[in-house]
C-alpha cells in the first residue's frame, strides 16, 4: 500500500507552486501525490498525453473536492484537489482507490477511464456521508461495527488485516459490514428489550460472492455509567491500531461513516452488553434476498424474531476459525 499521507507531510518548498512526488510503483503511468506550496492543498494529478480521448470533464466538485483537467502543449492533465484539510483522511483512502484500480490498467486511456469510474463511485460515496451529525440509530449501528473490529484486533490471526477488513462503508456496492477472504460479516446492535433483527435491505444477507455470511447481533441496554459510548468504542479502537498508516485509513472510514470529531459532544450515550448473539447466515436461514423480489421491488426492509432462528446460532469463535 503506498503512504500517501507519509508522502504529504514529507514535501517541503522547492520553489514551485506544485510539489509534485511520482509515484513509482506505477512506473508504466504518470501519476502524482501533490502539494500545492501556496494554499497548502493536497491533490492527486494523473498526466496523460494530450491525444488520448478524455471525457469532457469541466469543473467538477462535490463534498470538499473539485476535479478538473488542465491542457497543456504536450500532455493532459486530471487534477483532484482537497478543498477541506479536515477530509484529509478520508481524501487519502479515494486517492488510494484509485491508485489501486489504475496500476492494473496497461494504457493511459484504460487508465482515466478507471481513475473516472472510482470518482463516480466515491461521490456517491460522499453523497452520503451525514455531516451533521450521526442519529441515535447511526451511533447504535456504528458501536456495533467497532465492537467487532476490536473482536479481530484481539485475534492474531486477524489482527493486521482488521481494519482492511471492515468494509461496510461500500455497503453501497454490495460489500458486507466486514469481508475476510470468502467470509461476510453483517453487524447489528440492539438496545431494545425484546432485541429483533432489522434487516435494511435486500442485499445485506445475501450470500452472493461469500463462501459463508456470519451475522452478529450485539443486544445492549442503556446505562448512566460504566458503559460503553460511541467516543469510546472510537478510542479503544484507536489505541489497539498498531501502525500510522492503518489508523488514517480508520479515521477515513469513520469519517465515511459521519463521525467526526467536532461532533464528540454528542456521542456519549452509554450501553451495557447483555448478550451476543452469531448466527450463521445460511441457505436456509429466513431471509429476503434480491432474487426473490418482484422486478421493480428494491431497498425491501424487515425484521427477524430471533426465537425464529435460534437453530442458526453458532459460537462467536466460529467466525476466526473459518478464515
Amino acid at each position: 500500500m503506498i503512504d500517501i499521507k507519509t508522502i504529504w507531510e514529507n514535501h517541503k518548498p522547492t520553489g514551485d507552486i506544485i510539489i509534485k512526488t511520482r509515484i513509482d510503483k506505477i512506473p508504466h503511468l504518470h501519476c502524482f501525490v501533490a502539494t500545492n506550496h501556496i494554499t497548502g492543498q493536497h491533490l492527486f494529478i494523473l498526466s496523460v498525453a494530450n491525444n488520448v480521448a478524455f471525457p469532457e470533464l469541466k469543473k467538477y466538485r462535490f463534498k470538499g473536492v473539485e476535479i478538473f483537467t488542465i491542457e497543456a502543449e504536450t500532455n493532459m492533465e486530471l487534477n483532484i484537489y482537497l478543498l477541506d484539510k479536515d477530509l484529509k483522511d478520508i481524501f487519502s483512502l479515494f486517492i488510494q482507490n484509485i491508485l489501486e484500480d489504475i496500476q492494473l490498467c496497461i494504457t493511459e486511456s484504460e487508465a482515466i477511464t478507471t481513475a473516472l469510474n472510482v470518482v463516480s463511485k466515491w461521490k456517491k460515496l460522499f453523497d452520503k456521508i451525514n455531516f451533521n451529525g450521526l442519529s441515535m440509530e447511526q451511533q447504535k449501528g456504528l458501536i456495533g461495527e467497532l465492537l467487532f473490529l476490536n473482536h479481530l484486533l484481539d485475534k492474531d490471526k486477524t489482527s493486521i488485516n482488521a481494519v482492511n477488513a471492515w468494509t461496510g462503508t461500500e455497503r453501497e456496492f454490495q460489500a458486507k459490514d466486514f469481508t475476510l477472504g470468502t467470509i461476510g460479516v453483517e453487524v447489528k446492535f440492539s438496545s431494545s428489550k425484546q432485541p429483533r433483527i432489522i434487516v435494511s435491505n435486500e442485499r445485506q444477507l445475501d450470500v452472493e460472492n461469500f463462501n459463508d455470511l456470519f451475522l452478529i447481533l450485539y443486544s445492549a441496554e442503556a446505562v448512566k455509567d460504566n458503559g460503553i459510548s460511541l467516543n469510546s468504542i472510537v478510542e479503544q479502537t484507536r489505541n489497539k491500531i498498531s501502525t500510522e498508516e492503518e489508523r488514517s485509513i480508520f479515521y477515513g472510514k469513520l469519517q465515511l461513516n459521519g463521525y467526526f470529531e467536532e461532533d464528540r459532544g454528542y456521542y456519549n450515550k452509554m450501553y451495557a452488553l447483555k448478550k451476543i448473539f452469531v448466527f450463521a447466515v445460511t441457505s436456509e436461514f429466513p431471509k429476503i434476498v434480491k432474487k426473490d423480489l418482484p422486478l421493480g421491488i428494491y431497498d425491501t426492509s424487515y425484521s427477524i424474531e430471533i426465537s425464529s432462528v435460534e437453530n442458526f446460532i453458532v459460537e462467536p469463535e466460529t467466525i476466526i476459525e473459518n478464515i
